[in-house]
């Protein structure tokens, strides 16, 4: 009992001291119930790519305190790989305190628009989370990165916070990427382009690069791989015959030194090389057979690459379209190492059908009541006319922003779609909603019949507090006198007073050589290009909106495609005179592509008429050969939607026009990877009898010989919904052989006039009969039309001259028989002695 007493009244001597200490908190443990305490976290998997400049991390911030709010946070960074961009954006209700290379401090936006940690509604409560997107600047390094992290994560306000748990990693990859569907739309049957575009942003030499998986992944199994890949393409030079023991090609710049190509169906192994052939060859390698290729053949590169340090290389594949749908493709680019990968890249959607739709809006990020407009592209995939197309009226995504109908569709409707012609319809939009609100909308089209396309869901767009668009968002490298022009849209409650526009510090000089300012403001060179209104008055109203442009006299050179910052900093008169910074880019491209069109026109909206679409492809200002370029139209048919380029850097294929009764257009774009070029067409409309040929192309008798009475018959209709056509015995079918080097042409005139009614189609219309002259060259061939005779081909369709009408005929014609005969007098030589 002595032990007890000495240890009771030893504890109760301690007790005021144990008091003591509990109150200074010296006993709590790390993490009682109550500690203020916060976490961070980030998408399972996030990935970054070294060198971009609009790397971002999608970083949440929760509070784990019971009673303590976050009103500030402080990111640092490991400068050594990373440095934080000045065009990330704060979150709703949040600024940007401050930023550095390797720190950047968050905190709150006051009532009078200063930042700060005070106290405002938009703190993290207790329980809550905030995404954060930071925007970095990866640099580049030797080869992938994994378990990257934050260097640290603080908060000061309110007071005493401390991180619960680790930070979160990511990995830093090597290859950047891009993948493209060359087909926006395609019918059953038809064939899909996928092209993947890397660049090694790394600083070392990558090899064996491929894409896992590859083929890349489709999304639906509405598609089959039917050929790839292929990791560079070029054209042949002159014909080869298949005992040819060199090949003679337009570049081979995409080609090692020694591998295998691809011509038709025949695989060739080469072991040398120069700049325009392939030698050392050995023909029908692989198990293939040697065969002859004409000039201008696809010549493909089986050979997985290598790529220096920034620079770039495409690998393609082919699908077949195989059922009704819509299809993207998915992969990952790495080198045979599996060092150095790719963020997970993923391409546009494809829409397979007989009648498909695609809607998109425009711009993607508007404030509130700001319009947009609507797109609706339709297109005929299938073998007959459409006729009456319309459109629905496209009706908002659910939640989100409201999307209100202003005005359209414009045209209301399209008359007739032929088979293989795309039209557009365009609608405006006005949206409204809360900042953060997202906006997109729903669409179809009908046809007679009837038929619809599938539903077409449209891009997604964001509403800001303000909005900056910037144009082109893609140039030339080393560009000189390129202007840039933003276009800036107040959202917010206050006027925008000043702006600032800082281009970025590259390897090569931004020079500004002069700028323009809305009405009533200044603006000057320097860094930044600052722009400043006249006062209050000149001021960009709440809603209202304002055009900023600069003109570089000199530009960057690069040597792959490169993504720059211009951060635009937007300073309100009013609401504490805050400046809030958003990003905006542009793609600097070693690329160049052009688009041209003969004639100047107008031309007829006849359906037959057709413009020379001309374009150009460079690489740092060099005709680039062997690479595919892509056509899309918003009216009119394409003679081809992909075309490769020759020794030239160019490609020519014709748009044949649209059939309306009115004046219309077409937008021609042409794009290779990330650049495009868009040509404007004009057509006069049609407004009276347009005759088509219809098919049935039949010969009597079925053998078409040379030397032998034949006459052929076929289907006509007239596609206006109003005037009918007399056709007299001056209208004509013909053909000749002239695609085979001769110069026989076979005219057959229609053997009886002959009533076309409006909106109706007459079967077994008669031309001929008439002999197919003996020197025709034996052949196929396809009746084109050719409104400036001669040789004469196709139809023509004579009413007497009000109405006279070109028209082509898509079917054959094949001529055999004894041809190419010619009449030779033989003279007997008698020598005179």
């Amino acid at each position: 009992m002595n032990v007890f007493k000495k240890i009771t009244g030893g504890l109760f001597m301690l007790l005021p001291i144990l008091c003591l200490f509990i109150a200074a908190g010296l006993f709590a443990p790390a993490a009682a119930s109550g500690a203020n305490t916060f976490s961070v976290t980030l998408p399972a998997s996030t990935e970054i790519t070294m060198q971009d400049a609009d790397a971002v991390l999608p970083v949440t911030i929760t509070n784990d305190s019971a009673t303590k709010s976050i009103r500030d946070i402080t990111f640092t960074i490991d400068t050594v790989k990373y440095s934080f961009s000045s065009a990330t954006v704060a979150p709703s209700g949040w600024c940007i305190d401050s930023v550095a290379t390797g720190s950047i401090t968050f905190a709150l936006t006051q009532a009078g628009g200063a930042c700060s940690n005070g106290n405002t509604a938009s703190k993290i409560l207790p329980g809550a989370s905030l995404l954060f997107d930071l925007t970095l600047e990866p640099v580049a390094v030797a080869l992938d990165v994994t378990a990257e992290t934050l260097t640290g994560v603080t908060v000061t306000k309110e007071n005493g916070f401390s991180l619960l748990g680790a930070l979160p990693t990511w990995t830093l990859r090597s290859l950047e990427t891009t993948m493209t569907s060359l087909a926006e739309s395609v019918g059953v049957g038809g064939e899909i382009t996928v092209t993947l575009y890397l660049t090694n942003r790394t600083t070392s030499t990558l090899t064996a690069l491929e894409a896992t998986p590859g083929p890349p992944t489709a999304s639906s199994a509405i598609v089959t791989n039917t050929d790839g890949p292929f990791y560079g393409t070029t054209l042949t030079r002159g014909n080869t015959t298949a005992a040819a023991t060199s090949i003679s090609v337009d570049s081979t710049a995409d080609f090692s030194s020694s591998g295998t190509i691809k011509i038709d169906s025949e695989e060739i192994c080469y072991s040398s090389i120069t700049a325009t052939s392939f030698g050392a060859i050995t023909r029908g390698c692989n198990s293939t057979v040697a065969a002859s290729h004409s000039n201008n053949s696809v010549v493909y590169n089986l050979t997985p690459f290598t790529l220096a340090a920034d620079e770039s290389g495409t690998i393609s594949w082919t699908f077949s379209a195989d059922s009704t749908g819509e299809v993207y493709f998915t992969t990952v680019a790495a080198n045979g190492a599996a060092t150095a990968k790719s963020e997970q890249v993923t391409s546009n959607r494809t829409v397979i059908g007989d009648f498909t739709a695609i809607l998109t809006v425009s711009p993607e990020a508007v404030i509130t009541a700001q319009t947009a407009t609507a797109t609706l592209v339709v297109q005929n995939n299938g073998s007959t006319t459409l006729y009456n197309v319309a459109p629905t009226l496209p009706t908002g995504c659910v939640g989100g922003a409201t999307e209100s109908y202003v005005s359209g569709p414009v045209p209301a409707t399209i008359a007739s779609l032929v088979a293989g012609s795309t039209g557009a319809f365009e609608w405006t939009y006005a949206i409204t909603g809360a900042e953060g609100d997202a906006y997109c909308l729903i669409g179809t089209a009908t046809a007679d019949g009837p038929v619809v396309t599938n539903t077409a869901t449209s891009n997604t767009g964001t509403i800001s507090h303000y909005s900056v668009t910037l144009t082109p968002a893609i140039i030339s490298s080393g560009a000189t006198n390129q202007t840039l022009l933003w276009n800036i849209y107040n959202g917010s409650g206050c006027s925008i007073r000043s702006v600032d526009i800082t281009p970025p510090v590259g390897a090569g000089t931004w020079t500004c050589g002069s700028v323009t300012a809305p009405a009533s403001w200044s603006g000057a060179c320097g860094a930044p290009v600052a722009y400043s209104s006249g006062g209050a008055g000149t001021d960009i109203a709440s809603g209202g909106s304002g055009q900023f442009g600069i003109t570089f006299t000199t530009t960057e050179t690069v040597t792959s495609d490169t993504v720059l910052s211009f951060p635009v900093d937007i300073s309100a008169r009013g609401c504490g005179g805050t400046t809030s910074t958003l990003g905006s880019y542009v793609t600097l491209s070693q690329f160049a592509i052009s688009l041209a069109h003969t004639p100047v026109g107008p031309i007829d909206a006849d359906g037959t008429a057709a413009y020379t679409m001309t374009a150009t492809l460079t690489k740092n200002g060099a005709a680039l050969s062997g690479k595919t370029i892509d056509f899309t139209t918003t009216n009119g048919v394409l003679s081809a939607t992909t075309g490769i380029t020759d020794e030239t850097g160019v490609v020519t294929l014709t748009l044949t026009a649209p059939t309306s009764t009115t004046d219309t257009s077409a937008d021609v774009t042409v794009t290779y990877l990330s650049i495009s070029a868009t040509d404007t067409l004009s057509f006069t409309g049609w407004n009276k009898a347009n005759l088509q040929y219809w098919g049935s192309l039949t010969p009597t008798p079925a053998s078409v010989d040379c030397g032998v009475s034949v006459y052929f018959t076929l289907d006509i209709r007239n596609i206006h919904p109003t005037f009918s056509m007399n056709l007299d015995t001056l209208s004509y079918f013909a053909f000749n052989d002239s695609a085979a080097g001769g110069g026989a042409t076979y005219i057959a005139y229609l053997n009886a006039p002959v009533t076309i009614p409006a909106n109706s189609t007459v079967t077994g219309v008669q031309f001929g009969p008439v002999a197919v002259d003996s020197a025709f060259l034996a052949g196929t061939y396809t009746p084109t039309s050719n409104s400036a005779p001669p040789p004469e081909s196709g139809l023509f369709f004579s009413d007497g001259g009000t109405n006279d009408q070109y028209r082509g005929v898509s079917d054959t014609v094949t001529v055999g028989g004894s041809c190419g005969a010619s009449t030779i007098d033989i003279i007997e030589w008698h020598e005179m002695r």
